[in-house]
């Protein structure tokens, strides 16, 4: 699959990469990330302008967003049920309806690169409930304005060891993905107990 969309990059320029990273947020399995690093890797040869593939990758990343949005908004519960099938695809739609309901716009802000997973069905779950389009473009923009800023540098300067560096920052993907879970776990276990012990606190002071 990398060499694949490298091989687009290759042929179609910026343009490609335009297009590859707007049907990686939209949900198709790209290896978006990697293509981030070897353009980064291009900067760092001279070969493209930094203005420019920064804006070509930014449109791809937000026009993919804003269709999951759209398609969601005006399509509704009934097309999306139509589209999402399997138990892993409810699921990723069930947790990012969570995540929606918890954080609101910086929950739209962190999927565009801490749980990057999870980007696809944000922007279905903000389309559905109707999150206002205004606050979910700038949570839009500034998080994957962030994502491709960070992958582009980390490309630029790392980029004589980009096949090793992209194995290891998709471990590390993971491993932060994996700790923000367990911290939001562990905030919503607290919460819970001591949810419990005023309750128990309450019912005591009545009955005495």
């Amino acid at each position: 699959m990398s060499e694949a969309v490298l091989a687009l990059f290759a042929l179609y320029g910026l343009p490609g990469v335009c297009a590859i990273l707007a049907a990686g947020q939209v949900g198709v399995p790209l290896p978006t990330s990697i293509l981030l690093m070897s353009v980064g890797a291009l900067l760092a040869d001279g070969d493209l302008s930094p203005a420019s593939a920064f804006f070509w990758a930014l449109a791809g990343a937000i026009a993919g967003d804003q269709a999951g949005y759209a398609a969601a908004r005006f399509g509704g519960r009934r097309l999306l049920d139509r589209f999402v099938n399997g138990a892993l695809g409810k699921d990723g739609l069930a947790r990012a309806e969570r995540l929606s309901a918890k954080w609101g716009g910086l929950g739209i802000f962190f999927s565009r690169w801490l749980v990057s997973p999870l980007g696809p069905w944000i922007n279905l779950t903000s389309g559905l409930s109707r999150y206002p389009w205004g606050r979910f473009l700038f949570w839009d923009v500034v998080g994957e304005a962030l994502w491709i800023a960070v992958y582009l540098a980390v490309g630029y300067g790392f980029s004589r060891s980009i096949a090793g560096l992209a194995e290891l920052i998709a471990n590390l993907g993971w491993l932060i993905g994996a700790a923000a879970l367990t911290g939001l776990l562990g905030y919503l276990l607290l919460r819970a107990a001591r949810n419990t012990r005023a309750r128990h606190t309450d019912a005591d002071s009545r009955t005495l």
